[in-house]
């Protein structure tokens, strides 16, 4: 298990580290980390969702932050888009990994300090179905990873689209998650 939550990262990190190499710009060298994470987006997203859970974790800017954990065991997300912001002497470089078709994670764990959907429905499997997602997401593991094809952009500029949430925000997030996931299991 831990192999594979390893093969994972290695994976994200080889592809934005070789994506850097490979469209290199004369200042495009990471100068400080950004004040955010990955920011990951579906336009829908369903599967097998566990309790939230609170934990602390570290950012680039922040030790021991407040964090919601989200655990799937398995999960297909549709239409994906992941953006990593990295500052550069001359401005924002934002590093973008879309993937039209459907995603699949099995075993997958997200530490977030930000999460929005537009709804939530009861999918044919799985416990739970968001609609418009947007994450704001620290740390990303999973036992595996079907992602065949996603294309790779890099561009200059961007913007930090989502700040975190308070704690407060975070357990008031985590309540609603769990009311739709014991309102899904009894219906």
């Amino acid at each position: 298990m831990i192999h594979r939550n390893n093969t994972f990262k290695l994976i994200i990190v080889l592809v934005l580290t070789f994506s850097g190499v490979f469209f290199l710009t004369k200042d495009s060298f990471a100068s400080n980390p950004t004040i955010i994470g990955f920011i990951i987006e579906a336009k829908q997203m369903e599967g097998t969702m566990k309790n939230p859970v609170m934990i602390t974790g570290d950012t680039a800017e922040q030790k021991d932050r407040p964090m919601l954990e989200l655990m799937f065991d398995n999960l297909s997300a549709k239409d994906l888009i992941i953006k990593k912001l990295v500052e550069t002497p001359k401005g924002l470089i934002t590093i973008e990994i879309t993937h039209k078709d459907s995603a699949l994670f099995n075993n997958l764990s997200l530490h977030v300090t930000n999460a929005e959907f537009s709804e939530h429905y009861l999918p044919s499997a799985g416990n739970i179905g968001l609609k418009n997602v947007k994450l704001l997401t620290h740390r990303v593991t999973a036992d595996n990873l079907s992602l065949p094809q996603f294309n790779l952009i890099l561009n200059e500029g961007g913007k930090v689209e989502m700040e975190p949430k308070s704690e407060e925000e975070l357990l008031y997030m985590k309540a609603v998650l769990e009311k739709l996931i014991n309102s899904n299991l009894q219906q």
